[in-house]
C-alpha cells in the first residue's frame, strides 16, 4: 500500500498536477485501499492549521508583501552601495550584500530574485558585468534570504517538528552569514581571475556625506529584523506578537518612505491572504500525507535503509545531502519540509543531532535545490528577466554552487554553525 502511494504521488508530480492535489490524492488513493475511514481525511487536514504557530504566517506574509511594495529594495540596494559599493566589482558586492538585507525583510528565494533581479541584473549588464555572470550572483544569493531570518520555511518546519521558531530564527544568522560572505569571496576571486581581467568595473566611490544619506534612509527598512530577533532573545514578545509589530512597523515604514499609500493596502490583503491560502492548502494536504507515513513507519523502515549501507556518520549524512538537494531540485521546498520532516526527523534524532540544526540542515538544502537545474524555480525567475537560457545560467552558477554545498558541508558537520546563538540565547 506504501508502495501505491509512492507510485501516485510520483505519476501525479512528474505529469504536472499541483502539490496541493497531488499530496490530497495519492494520500486518498492509500486510504481508498486501506480499512480506514474516510473522515480521518479532514481531521488530519484540519490539525495542521489548529498549530497557534500557524498565526504568524499570514503575518510575516503581509509583512514582507508590504515591505516588498513600500519603495524597501531601492533603499537596501543604496544601503549595499555606501557599504560595498566601492570595491572593485561594487555591484556584485551589492547584489550579494541586498539579498542578505533583503532576507530580513522577506525571507522568501522567489521573491528575492525578483524584486533584486529586476533591479540589479539590468544594471549589472549595463555597467560591464557579463549577463550570465550577472544572472548567475543575482540566483547564487536568492539562498541568502530564507535562511537569514525571518524565514517562512523555517515556520513550516517548526510546526511540523514542534520546535521553537524563535531558536529556528538565531540558528539561521551564522549559515546565512557564511553564506553571504563566502560568495563575496568568491567574488572577489573571480574578479582577479584571468577571464575576468577588465569585464569587473571599478566600484562607484560615494561621498561620506551620500554615504551617510543612504545609510539613515535605509536604516528604518532594516528595523525589522532587529525588532523581531530582539524581542525574541530578551523574551519580551511571543513569535506570533513579533509578526503582529512586523505588520504595524511596515506599514509605518512605507507610508514614511511615500512608496505605499492607503490604496494599495486592499490589494496587499488580497496578495498576502492568497499566498497564505496555497500554503495553508499545502500544510493541510502535506499533514495527512506526513501522518500515513508515520503511521506504515516509513521513516524507521528509511532508518534501517540507510544504516544497512554504511553506519558512518559522515556518509550517512553525505548521503543525506545528495538525496535532498535532489529532491529540491524538482519539488517546491514547503510540501518538502512537510513530507520529509516526519521521515528524517527520527533518524537524525538517533544520530544525536539537535532538532534546530536538523531544521537549518534540511531547508539549507532544499533551498540550495531551488537554484539547480532542471527545475530550479528561481532559476526560471531569473531566466524571464536576463531572457538568457536555464543551460548559460547553470554553467555560471557552477563556482557559487560549489561555494554554496561547501557552507552547506560546514553547517551539515558543525552544529555550533547552526545552534550556538540558539544555545546562547535560548538555551536550546
Amino acid at each position: 500500500m506504501i508502495l501505491l502511494l509512492f507510485v501516485t504521488f510520483i505519476i501525479l508530480l512528474v505529469i504536472g498536477v499541483p502539490i496541493i492535489f497531488t499530496l490530497g490524492i495519492s494520500s486518498l488513493v492509500y486510504l481508498l485501499f486501506n480499512p480506514i475511514t474516510l473522515t480521518i481525511i479532514p481531521q488530519k487536514m484540519v490539525i495542521a492549521l489548529e498549530n497557534s504557530n500557524f498565526l504568524c504566517l499570514p503575518l510575516f506574509i503581509l509583512a514582507g508583501e508590504i515591505m516588498n511594495t513600500g519603495g524597501i529594495t531601492g533603499r537596501l540596494i543604496n544601503v549595499a552601495k555606501a557599504l560595498v559599493g566601492r570595491f572593485r566589482g561594487g555591484l556584485a558586492y551589492v547584489t550579494v550584500m541586498v539579498s542578505m538585507l533583503f532576507g530580513g525583510v522577506q525571507g522568501m528565494a522567489s521573491v528575492e530574485v525578483a524584486a533584486i533581479g529586476s533591479a540589479l541584473i539590468p544594471a549589472m549588464i549595463k555597467d560591464g558585468y557579463e549577463p550570465d555572470f550577472s544572472t548567475a550572483v543575482v540566483v547564487a544569493s536568492s539562498t541568502i534570504g530564507p535562511i537569514i531570518p525571518p524565514s517562512f520555511l523555517f515556520v513550516i518546519y517548526a510546526m511540523v517538528a514542534q520546535v521553537s521558531i524563535g531558536a529556528l530564527f538565531l540558528g539561521g544568522v551564522i549559515p546565512g552569514i557564511l553564506l553571504g560572505v563566502a560568495q563575496m569571496v568568491l567574488i572577489f576571486f573571480i574578479g582577479k581571475s584571468k577571464k575576468f581581467r577588465g569585464k569587473f568595473p571599478e566600484g562607484e566611490i560615494l561621498s561620506f556625506k551620500q554615504s551617510m544619506k543612504f545609510l539613515l534612509e535605509g536604516a528604518p527598512a532594516l528595523g525589522m529584523p532587529i525588532i523581531i530577533i530582539g524581542g525574541i532573545v530578551f523574551g519580551i514578545f511571543t513569535i506570533t506578537e513579533a509578526a503582529c509589530i512586523s505588520v504595524v512597523y511596515a506599514l509605518v515604514i512605507g507610508l514614511l518612505f511615500k512608496g505605499l499609500s492607503p490604496k494599495d493596502i486592499p490589494r496587499l490583503l488580497y496578495s498576502a491572504a492568497k499566498l497564505t491560502g496555497s500554503i495553508a492548502l499545502i500544510l493541510s494536504t502535506g499533514t495527512l500525507f506526513a501522518w500515513i507515513l508515520t503511521a506504515e513507519r516509513v521513516p524507521n523502515q528509511i532508518g534501517v535503509l540507510l544504516f544497512s549501507i554504511t553506519k558512518n556518520r559522515i556518509l550517512l549524512l553525505l548521503l543525506l545531502n545528495a538525496f535532498l538537494l535532489f529532491v529540491g531540485t524538482f519539488m517546491d521546498p514547503t510540501p518538502s519540509v512537510m513530507i520529509l520532516t516526519p521521515i528524517f526527523l527520527p533518524i537524525l534524532t538517533n544520530m544525536g543531532m539537535n532538532p534546530v540544526h536538523i531544521g537549518i540542515f534540511l531547508c539549507l538544502n532544499l533551498i540550495i535545490g531551488l537554484t539547480t537545474p532542471p527545475v530550479g524555480q528561481c532559476l526560471f525567475i531569473a531566466s524571464g528577466i536576463s531572457k538568457l537560457s536555464i543551460e548559460k545560467i547553470s554553467k555560471a552558477m557552477i563556482p557559487f554552487f560549489i561555494i554554496n554545498i561547501g557552507v552547506l558541508l560546514l553547517v551539515t558537520y558543525f552544529p555550533a554553525t547552526a545552534t550556538f546563538i540558539p544555545n546562547y540565547f535560548m538555551g536550546k
